[in-house]
């Protein structure tokens, strides 16, 4: 009876022991761990922050103010754009007058693809800077290749005159992330390089007649070396 009793308890504890055993690998098995994956996007574009730069990178500055919105652009490559028309008040440098349409960028968006899922994030690119229509602007462009539009030369592109006088680069310092939770708990973080404006500076705080003079020395330098 004791044999019998001691095989029946031994028997239960296998048996137990397999059902914990069985349980430790199903759980182990079925437990997912998330992921963290990172999309980083490096812009292909000219940097400046003074005038020789801006200047030597341009193949149009032109002074005047925007008029209005004209429209949305898709231009390509997860690269969207707002169109304005611009009054030209004085061409500074390359042949242009009366109303240009500009473009400025205003969005990136950046792509990942995790379990068949396509995430998307939208980043606000440098150039974006709603202009003011009741400020002064000077323009550092060239002409776009696919649309009939003048676009930034470089980064930044804007430099903004108030009623006083003064003016002040324009660019987006904003939104260079976002961060995506997917279905499973993986985390995507969308990143996209951004310039560090204040290192790099050299026109805000200028007035008004300080930038042109400045703009014309280079300008007249730009053409004697051709």
């Amino acid at each position: 009876m004791t044999k019998k009793f001691n095989h029946r308890i031994t028997l239960i504890a296998a048996l137990c022991l397999a059902l914990v055993a069985a349980v430790v690998v199903f759980t182990t098995k079925e437990k997912y761990t998330p992921g963290a994956y990172n999309v980083n996007y490096s812009p292909d574009y000219a940097v400046s922050g003074d005038v020789t730069g801006l200047v030597n990178n341009s193949d149009y500055v032109v002074s005047g103010h925007y008029e209005k919105f004209i429209e949305n652009w898709d231009m390509g490559e997860n690269h969207l754009s707002e169109v304005y028309s611009f009054v030209v008040d004085e061409s500074l440098l390359g042949d242009v007058e009366g109303t240009i349409n500009v473009s400025i960028p205003h969005t990136t968006l950046l792509k990942y693809t995790l379990d068949d899922v396509e995430y998307e994030a939208a980043l606000n690119s440098p150039n974006y800077s709603k202009p003011d229509f009741d400020k002064m602007y000077v323009l550092f462009l060239k002409k776009a290749q696919t649309k009939d539009v003048f676009g930034p030369s470089s980064v930044p592109f804007q430099v903004e005159v108030d009623s006083a006088g003064k003016v002040a680069l324009k660019a987006n310092t904003e939104n260079g992330e976002q961060t995506l939770t997917a279905k499973k708990g993986d985390t995507i973080k969308f990143h996209s390089e951004q310039i560090e404006l204040a290192s790099i500076d050299k026109i805000s705080g200028l007035t008004k007649d300080a930038l042109f003079r400045e703009i014309k020395t280079q300008v007249a330098a730009k053409e004697e070396s051709k």
